[in-house]
């Protein structure tokens, strides 16, 4: 008896202490009712960089929690999109009006469409594409991705096109789609660059997922997937073979997938529930992956108390 009750408490010890362990991993944050979209993470500074829906701001995030408001610029309304890249220090962030930002205009209403650069370190402006002027009709800049040479995608929800900003900061539509528009309401959403050559990019609406070359961008095919990822929101290659896929909508939770013939179609490998709502977008640091639960349905539900507590969940 004594044994078995030795043995009961060590059991339960070694839980709780796993436990622990594991969520000491999630990274729980609060803010002014920002509502974060993004999330990326430079390791050069060792620090997460968040966007904001309604403020327009963008913040760093330490790994103990720590929020700081890092750049403000009047140009921002919504920002969504955020990448770094430490090997040229600049922060890309996608410029966009859903109508919930706090300098949200009738002018730039589903129809804002831009990229901002800034110094990663310092948050000094760098450069602005106004990509919306690129064609009429109602835009909004969503993902962004970079390839090895320096080239940006950027994902157009409200319009059937991918923007391009080449190394030398020219920017034009890449690639335009009846494929990539076929409701109101979010289309393509998140954005991946693979180094074989093409993009990976997400449809929220319909949960398709496209592979779209980068050398010649009509060669658009629909990768094959075991059931359609309605409400696909940011996406990230883990590696070559692996990507992870931010779903919410009614789903709410993370989804890897896994292709062994170069995407031409994928299999599910794992799924996990999100602890609160809208997951938006994954981000690796070293070994360990974090998705963000940005708790977005609160700010577009008028009847919803709104937040400001969110959460880096490990994946």
């Amino acid at each position: 008896m004594i044994r078995r009750t030795l043995l009961a408490c060590v059991a339960m010890t070694t839980t709780l202490a796993i436990a622990t362990q594991v969520l000491a991993h999630d990274i729980a944050f609060t803010s002014n009712k920002s509502y974060p979209e993004s999330v990326t993470y430079s390791p050069h500074q060792d620090v997460f960089l968040l966007g904001s829906v309604t403020q327009g701001i963008v913040a760093k995030l330490d790994k103990a929690g720590a929020y700081t408001p890092f750049i403000t610029d009047n140009r921002l309304v919504s920002t969504v999109g955020l990448l770094v890249d430490d090997a040229s220090n600049t922060l890309w962030v996608t410029n966009s009006d859903p109508g919930a930002g706090a300098r949200t205009a009738t002018a730039t209403q589903g129809k804002l469409a831009a990229i901002a650069t800034y110094d990663a370190t310092t948050g000094a402006p760098k450069a602005y594409y106004d990509l919306g002027s690129l064609s009429p009709g109602a835009h909004f800049a969503n993902d962004i991705a970079l390839d090895a040479a320096g080239n940006a995608y950027v994902t157009d929800s409200f319009a059937p096109l991918i923007y391009k900003i080449d190394s030398h900061g020219k920017a034009s539509i890449f690639a335009e789609s009846s494929l990539f528009l076929t409701s109101e309401g979010f289309n393509l959403n998140g954005i991946a660059w693979h180094k074989d050559g093409y993009l990976l990019v997400g449809k929220y609406n319909s949960g398709e997922l496209f592979r779209i070359s980068t050398k010649d961008p009509t060669d658009i095919r629909k990768v094959k997937l075991p059931e359609a990822l309605t409400g696909a929101d940011g996406i990230h290659l883990i590696d070559g073979k692996h990507l992870l896929v931010a779903q919410n909508l009614a789903a709410n939770r993370t989804v890897e997938l896994t292709s062994g013939d170069g995407w031409q179609s994928a299999t599910i490998t794992r799924t996990e529930a999100s602890k609160l709502s809208m997951p938006t977008a994954t981000v690796t640091v070293g070994k360990d992956v974090y998705v963000l639960n940005s708790r977005l349905d609160t700010l577009f539900d008028p009847k919803a108390t709104k937040v400001g507590d969110y959460l880096l969940q490990q994946f």
